[in-house]
């Protein structure tokens, strides 16, 4: 399959919380989880954070399974994802681009992270 990207959504927190500076690595661990949690997805990976003092934006991999709409699973994913790294760092999100490099059959290939199909 090849791989899809899907546009970009701006939004973010309201309240600034004062919590010291935000690091890409905490970033990246807050959009891997928020993105796994939503159904289709098989893996995740937050390939670029940007993050300055009041915003941040970042560019995620998907892995989805087969049985779920791709455009319709990248959208659950960006939303996911705006809402919580807003709501845990306090930061605006610019943008959460998702690109999909793979579509997973359940019964026939083994996802990456181990998690059960349709996960």
């Amino acid at each position: 399959m090849s791989r899809q990207q899907f546009g970009v959504l701006a939004g973010g927190g309201a309240d600034r919380r004062e919590r010291g500076a935000v690091e890409p690595a905490d970033v990246t661990r807050i959009a891997a989880d928020a993105a796994g949690r939503v159904p289709g997805v098989s893996d995740a990976h937050p390939a670029t954070v940007r993050v300055d003092e009041r915003s941040v934006s970042l560019d995620l991999h998907l892995v989805t399974w087969y049985g779920h709409s791709v455009p319709a699973v990248a959208e659950a994913v960006r939303v996911a994802v705006a809402d919580r790294v807003a709501v845990d760092t306090g930061l605006t999100v610019a943008a959460v681009t998702v690109t999909v490099d793979d579509l997973l059959v359940p019964g026939v290939d083994v996802p990456w992270t181990g998690r059960a199909a349709g996960g």
